[in-house]
Formats: structure tokens, sequence, C-alpha cells
């Protein structure tokens, strides 16, 4: 449990997001995200509204999976030779270039017109403003050709694009004048344009491609999906996605027919193929059948035989019954002997097949190949994972050495005995053949013309049979497949676009965009952008946030007291008596690290607050480099601090009064070469001594501390430092900067203040009222004539 508590607070002390307010800095922004999500609606619906629509043909076949046996593939079935007809093959069949080539085809899609949109280009198939008679010659395909009617009997041609010509990209560009019913040629282009009986809209813009059939092959066989319905149905579904609904329907129709032409064909061809190859075997079996029969007749009539002897039929009997077991006891010695050669060749002992398989019928050994083969595949597996001195690996050698030995004397003992069969079945077939051989001359000869009739016969016969099955095969054929739901306009259905769900998108996307922006921008912003970032980075007090000045005037809390700028400089004023020492004369230093920070703006109306709360207040411009302070007085800088420190003029010459009452200036002066030497030269120490007593605060307004040394020279004699940081442009870094300041002790009593705050959303949630009943109001922006009116009034 302390463990767990230990992890959590480690968590707690990390510097980790802060949702909430990047929420408030999300809804803060609430205008750009309602515009951008009205903008990314409003092209949506353009797009959905001038874009082409896509619809979604389909039809279905049924494919006869286990059709019946009445084609020629049937009469060979004892032979193995089957097409069993799988509905896979179908698929494939449907999806193959050859088959949707054909269709292409036949359809003579050579051209397709087109009707130019403001996005897109809207096809025209089927309503063709004109007809295009392709001639012999060379006409260049995918390249746009516009034709604009100019009278009943010309029209205008135009082409620029490029495309490619003869296997080289060429740039195609002409303009002409050609005529209705006559032949336009050119170098890329041989064709002859036909007006239709209807008329055409002149103001629009049409034009035309001569298609590349095999790309346009390509293409919509990537646009079609082919699936079955379910894993056990017999139904193929096609679906084809177009913009023109009537090409599409067109397309998987004829699809389907040259597919069902394709499968009739084909089971033709079979039968062809069988009553081809039996006629060319009948015409010479019918000649061998007659020349047999007639050399058998001849030679029975002649030596006057009738019939075989029994005798001849006995040794023919034994003749073919010996030859048997010596062909087996052969096949089982050559087993033998490769299963004794390659016993210690891993390889090939995977590969052995069980004695059993080749008619060998010895149970031992067939345990023996079994034990072997099994220990082999184990070592393998067990050898990749263990080294050869593994204790398992060793038994396990081990016990394939004794499976080796045990089957290496067996093997020994059957292939000794196996070659004593073999010569014995060889001596006596050599037995019969010398009794087949003292047979008459007569009745060998009689015996081998019997055999040749005999074969021709049965032969002739089975060829005659089969011939006529064929036959019957190819009158009675029939598809395997059936269209059960052709492709019809009736049956389309739009897929795109879908306006509802595009104006969903769009929203989301407008939306999306700026969010994306803002999240990108803060991964990678470093600015502060709150008080919370600074508390989080340092332990030193912060005094308070500057609200952000909306108005022209560089002393905002004198011409709007009422204003929220003017009550954050009170709050601050407040918070400033805290962090004072309780001297009668307060010296604050404000500091920047960095310039355009606010920090000038801070201590002019930090002076100026303090000065009407009835107090004497003198405000110092030791920024000796870009001073700012009269511009805001507007004050004359002739005489300043720079001329008091090179002894050019006196305390009293240098301090002016403003009009603001209890507040007095020293401007910085003229811009000196020097301005560090001079504020350590002992007259700025000397300049603070001589006012003191005389007022209540004095306000130092230095040069920023990252660039210059100015502020820690003029620090040295100050009660309080305040640092002003400012909203989205100071960054992270610098509250480390400030911070070592402090620790060090370069700069004494250091506090915080934040500038440029919004006081709306987040931010001022709990101190704006826009009523104007409630602790402070805005006063309102003047308008175009009041702000032309004081102006004038002030010259």
């Amino acid at each position: 449990m302390k463990y767990v508590d230990e992890v959590m607070d480690y968590f707690d002390q990390k510097d980790g997001p802060d949702v909430k307010e990047f929420l408030y800095r999300l809804l803060s922004k609430w205008k750009v995200f309602a515009v951008c999500g009205a903008l990314g609606i409003l092209l949506a619906y353009f797009i959905s509204k001038y874009s082409n629509p896509v619809y979604m043909m389909r039809s279905t076949l049924l494919i006869h999976v286990d059709a019946g046996e009445t084609s020629a593939q049937s009469m060979f079935d004892g032979y193995k030779i089957q097409d069993k007809a799988n509905i896979q093959n179908h698929l494939e069949i449907l999806k193959s270039y050859t088959i949707n080539r054909k269709a292409m085809r036949n359809l003579a899609w050579n051209q397709s017109w087109y009707k130019k949109q403001l996005f897109s280009n809207r096809g025209l198939y089927r309503h063709e403003p004109f007809e295009v008679q392709q001639m012999d010659g060379v006409n260049i395909t995918n390249l746009p050709i516009s034709i604009v009617q100019i009278d009943d009997k010309s029209y205008k041609i135009k082409v620029d694009g490029k495309a490619d010509y003869k296997g080289d990209e060429v740039h195609v560009k002409f303009e002409k004048v050609a005529f209705f019913d006559q032949l336009f040629k050119n170098n890329y282009f041989h064709f002859i344009l036909k007006k239709k009986e209807e008329g055409i809209d002149k103001n629009e813009n049409y034009f035309f491609v001569f298609n590349n059939l095999d790309a346009l092959t390509l293409a919509y066989m990537e646009s079609m999906t082919i699936s079955v319905a379910e894993k056990k149905a017999e139904l193929i579904h096609l679906r084809i996605d177009n913009s023109e609904p009537e090409r599409g329907v067109d397309y998987l129709n004829e699809l389907n027919w040259v597919y069902i032409q394709f499968g009739l064909i084909e089971k033709n061809k079979k039968s062809e193929s069988t009553v081809r190859f039996i006629d060319s075997q009948l015409e010479g079996i019918v000649d061998s059948l007659q020349m047999a029969g007639q050399s058998f007749s001849n030679f029975r009539s002649k030596n006057r035989i009738v019939d075989l002897g029994q005798e001849a039929g006995v040794i023919v009997a034994k003749v073919e019954d010996l030859e048997s077991q010596l062909s087996k006891a052969q096949i089982t010695l050559d087993y033998y002997k490769n299963l004794l050669r390659n016993l210690d060749d891993v390889n090939q002992m995977k590969q052995v097949i069980a004695p059993s398989i080749t008619g060998v019928t010895d149970p031992s050994l067939d345990a023996l190949v079994a034990k072997l083969t099994d220990l082999y595949g184990k070592r393998e597996v067990l050898s990749y994972s263990v080294q050869e001195k593994n204790p398992s690996l060793v038994i396990l050698n081990k016990e394939i050495q004794l499976i080796q030995q045990s089957l290496e004397e067996n093997l020994q003992s059957l292939v000794a005995n196996s070659r004593i069969e073999v010569q014995s079945l060889s001596a006596r077939m050599e037995t019969v053949r010398e009794q087949l051989a003292r047979m008459p001359k007569h009745e060998q000869k009689l015996v081998s013309m019997k055999r040749n009739f005999d074969l021709n016969n049965e032969l002739y016969t089975f060829l005659l049979k089969k011939r006529a099955e064929a036959a019957i095969a190819k009158a009675s054929n029939v598809s395997d497949s059936q269209i059960i739901d052709p492709a019809r306009l009736a049956t389309i259905v739009k897929i795109k676009p879908k306006t509802a769900i595009n104006l969903l998108i769009g929203m989301f996307l407008g939306i999306g965009l700026p969010f994306l922006i803002i999240i990108l921008k803060e991964f990678f912003n470093d600015n502060i952008q709150n008080k919370e970032e600074i508390m989080k980075k340092t332990q030193l007090p912060i005094l308070g946030t500057i609200a952000h000045n909306k108005y022209n005037e560089a002393v905002p809390v004198f011409y709007h007291p009422r204003s929220a700028i003017s009550e954050s400089f009170r709050t601050l004023r407040t918070n400033l008596t805290y962090v004072l020492p309780n001297n009668p004369t307060k010296i604050i230093g404000i500091h920047s690290t960095i310039p355009e920070e606010g920090k000038s703006f801070a201590a002019v109306n930090l002076a100026a607050i303090v000065a009407m709360n009835n107090k004497k207040v003198l405000l110092i411009g030791a920024d000796l480099r870009k001073p700012k302070i009269e511009i805001a007085f507007d004050l004359d800088n002739a005489l300043g601090l720079s001329t008091y420190l090179i002894s050019h003029s006196k305390c009293s010459e240098i301090i002016q009064k403003t009009h603001i009452k209890n507040l007095h200036c020293v401007t910085s002066g003229p811009v000196p070469p020097n301005p560090a030497e001079l504020l350590e030269n002992g007259r700025f120490e000397q300049l603070l001594c001589e006012v003191e007593g005389k007022y209540d605060y004095i306000f130092i307004d230095n040069a920023p501390l990252s660039m210059v040394t100015d502020g820690i020279i003029t620090g040295k004699f100050t009660d309080a430092n305040l640092f002003v940081l400012r909203k989205g442009f100071s960054h992270r870094e610098q509250i480390s900067f400030v911070n070592q300041l402090a620790v060090k002790g370069t700069l004494s009593n250091v506090s915080l203040v934040l500038n440029d705050v919004s006081m709306n959303g987040y931010q001022g949630k709990s101190s704006r009222n826009t009523s104007g009943n409630g602790y402070y109001y805005e006063d309102s922006s003047p308008g175009i004539v009041r702000r032309l009116w004081e102006k004038v009034s002030s010259n």
C-alpha cells in the first residue's frame, strides 16, 4: 500500500497537461470552429452536387457444380479422366482477362462521349450527341477531342493534350474546322463524324475519346467484384460500380452471356475432339481387324486347325503366372536393397515408403522402418533447441543406432532370401519356356494370330460404343451456368455521393483542421499560456495578471478607470504592498528578460494606478537603449537620466510632471554610447538618495536582462524587483532564468506578473460582467465618427 501511495504522489508531482485549461482555450475559439465547420459543409455540398454519381449494378449466376454426366467425359470414367466442375474455377474464369476482353470486343466501345461540367465530366453512353465512324488508320486513344457544332454542315474540332503515340509521348495540339459526313484525317486521327436526328444543345461542351479496349477492360475488371453467395451455395454474385448505369448493365449482361457461351463451347470441344480421335483410330483398326481376321481364318483353313490344344493352353497359363510372380519378387528385392543402402541417409529415410505399400508383408520390418523414421524426426526437432552433448539427444542417438543395427540384420537376411526366390522363379520360367518351344510351330503361330485378332476386335467394339456416346453427349450438351438475375436499370443502387455522409464528413474535417492546427501549435508551442504554467516552474510569488489592452492609449488606467485592465493593475498594486518593506520610500524595479514583453507598459500604468491612489510616485526611465516612457506621457526627452549620469543636468532639471496627479517622471534622455558604465558611475545611486523621502514610490523601468546587464546594476538599489512575462510571447525557459537570478541572489525580493491576459473566455470568467452591473465594465470601443471627432478636436 505504501508503494502505491508513493507512485501516486510521484504522478501528482509530474507536470502533466491541463485538459480543462486546454478545453477552455478551444472553447474560446468557437467562432473559428463554427466558420471552418460551415465552410466544410458548404464544400461537401458542392462536391456532392457536382460530382458524378456512382451506381452499383448486380447480377446473379447459378452454377451447377455437380452437373449430370451427360457429356463426353463420362465415357472415360474407368480411366479416371474426369472434369468435375468446381465453383472456384468458375470464379476465376469470370475474373479472367480473356472472358472480359471478349465481352468488351462484343460491345464495341471504341469511343466514349462526355459533357463537361463544373467539377467533373458526365458520360453520355446511349446519349451520344454525334456518331463517330472509325476508319482504317491510326487514332490516338485516351486523348479528349472537343467538338463544337458550327452549323448544320460543319463543326470545330479542338485537341490539346499529351498521349502515347507509337510508343512515345507526344503533345497534340490543333484546332480546325471540319464537315459532317466527310473524312477528317491528319497524322493522329482518321474518322468521320455524323449528325444524329435529334438536335443537341450548342451551348454545351462535348468531347469524346477513342478508347484503348485493353486498358478499358482492365479498368472494368478492377471495378468489378465477384463473390460466392455462401460457402455451400452454387450462386455467384457479380457487382460493378460505374457512373454510367446503362454502361454497367450492358457490360454485366454481356459478360454473363460470353461466359455461358464459353462453357458451352468448351463442352462441345471435348465431344468433338473425342469423335475425331475415335474416327482416326477406327480407320486404322478396321484395316488391322480385317487383316487379322483374314489371316487367322486362312491359317486355320490351310493348316486345318480348329482350336488350340489343351497342352498349349496349360503352358501359356503357366508362363503368365510365373511372369507375375517373378515381377513381384524382383520389386521386393529392389526395395530391400534400396532400404539397406539408405539406412544411414536421414533425408532418404524420411522419404522412404512403408514396406506394406510395395506389397512386402513383413510386420517386424514394417514396425522397424516406422520406428526409425519417427526417431529421425524427433532428433531433428530436438537438435534445434539443444546441443550435441545434451543427455536427451545422446540417448536418442543410441536408440537410433540400435534400430539401425536390427534393421540392417533383418534386411540382409531378407535380401538373401529374395535373391534365392528370384533365382528359383527364373529357373522355373526357363523350364516352361523350353516346353513351349517344343510345341509345334503351327500352334505357336496360331496363338499369336488369335491374340492379335481378339485385341483388335475388342478395341473396335469399344470405340464404336464410345463414338455413339460422344455424338449423343454433343447433342445434349447444356451450359453448367444459368443467369438467375440479369443486370437491370430497375435494380441499380446509387452508392456515391452520399450527401448526408459527405456533409457530416465535411463538417468534421472543417472542424478537425483548425483543431489539428491548434494541437500542433500547442505541441510545438513553448510560450507561456497562463498563470498556472508559471506556478509549476517557480516558487517565486506571482503578484497578478495584467489584462489585454484593447485601447489605443498608452495609459488606459487613467482614461478607462473602470475597465478590466484598470482592475488588474489595482490588484497588482494591492498585492505589491505585501512584498514591499515598510520604508518611507519604496523602490521597485520593473524588469523583463526579452523585449516586447510589456515591461514599459506595465511600469507606466502601475506608476499611474499607484499615483491615482493619492501616493506620490516617481517613474524613472532606466532603459537607456530603447526609451519609451516619454512617449506615453508626451514628455520632452532632451534632458533625462542619461544627461544626469554624465553630470550635464541636475536632479530638479530632469524630473517632469505628467498629466496625472502625483505622478512625476524622469525620462531616459538621449541614448548614450555606454549605458552600463554610466549606471555604475555612482550618479544613479546619488539620484535615488536625492529623491528618497520626497516620494512614496519610485518605479524604475529597466532594459531587458537577458540582453544587457543594466537591470542588474539598478536592481541593487531596489526594495523589490518585478519581472513582467507576456502570455503567448514569453518562453517557459525564461522562468528558469528568473529563478536563477533569485536563487543566486543577483536580484533580491523577485516577483512575477503575467501580462496581456485576455479577460474573456476561461481567463476572465470570474471578473467580466458585460451587463455593466458588476465590479467593473468594459468601455465600448469608440466608433469611427467618435475617433475622427476626437482627432479633429485635439488639433
